[in-house]
């Protein structure tokens, strides 16, 4: 049987996520502020509360018999748009909170993760879900936190594939751009004022075209990739954006 982790699993594509991949032969771990639908094994994580979500992450994956499992594939997932506004509108609330629940929540469940699986013998592979706000030429007005945080998310990744080149039993490690798919984050773009978000009208216009895929079809795309998790490249981004 194999494990699977996934963070933010009571909406948006974590939801769809776990819905595809439980199967007899998969163990669902899952971590959220609410649990859903969600029908694994699942801890409640507050990810703007850095100290807490540390002990979380660690308690939870040590009390799972990861040993026994064939494959262990964790799916960083977690990640909150946040407050569309020019910089000088946001508050230090708003920027630690946002830091805190895509960044610093990335880097604390990398660590947690590789301290409990190094040394398994088996496939791993830490997967980020990014975006293409990560990309420099990706840059979008209002949205400086959150493209700031997913660039800092693939870098993370990236830098960590590198450490886990030189490793006994190397995790691979890598990320995701799923592209654009219709979740809450959506909808919260497209009521964006254009006067703080000038490329509104383009993510309105995407919707009424009916070319915004359903995050069902994302996660199958995510769940083919892992079906083999010793055949993902590491340090690699993989695009699935139509």
């Amino acid at each position: 049987m194999r494990t699977i982790i996934i963070t933010g699993v009571s909406k948006g594509l974590g939801q769809a996520l776990s819905k595809v991949l439980e199967n007899e032969q998969t163990k669902l771990v899952g971590f959220g502020r609410t649990q859903g639908e969600f029908s694994g094994t699942f801890h409640t994580c507050d990810f703007t509360k850095p100290q807490l979500a540390a002990s979380i992450f660690q308690k939870a994956l040590a009390d799972e018999p990861l040993e026994d499992s064939e494959s262990i594939v964790f799916i960083a997932n977690a990640g909150r748009l946040g407050l569309l506004q020019p910089a000088q509108n946001l508050d230090p609330f708003e920027i630690e909170e946002t830091i805190a629940a895509n960044l610093t929540q990335s880097a604390l469940a990398a660590s947690a993760f590789l301290k409990r699986v190094e040394s398994l013998p088996v496939p791993k592979a830490f997967l980020q879900i990014s975006s293409g706000a990560a990309l420099p030429d990706r840059a979008k007005a209002s949205w400086s936190l959150y493209c700031a945080t997913k660039a800092g998310q693939e870098q993370l990744v990236r830098t960590i594939a590198k450490e886990q080149e030189n490793a006994p039993h190397p995790t691979v490690f890598a990320n995701i751009n799923p592209g654009v798919m219709e979740t809450a984050m959506q909808e919260q773009i497209r009521k964006t004022s254009p006067s703080h978000f000038p490329e509104v009208e383009r993510f309105i216009k995407l919707k009424e075209e009916g070319r915004i895929p359903t995050p069902d079809t994302i996660a199958q795309k995510i769940a083919d990739l892992i079906e083999k998790p010793e055949s993902l490249e590491n340090g690699k981004t993989y695009n699935l954006s139509m």
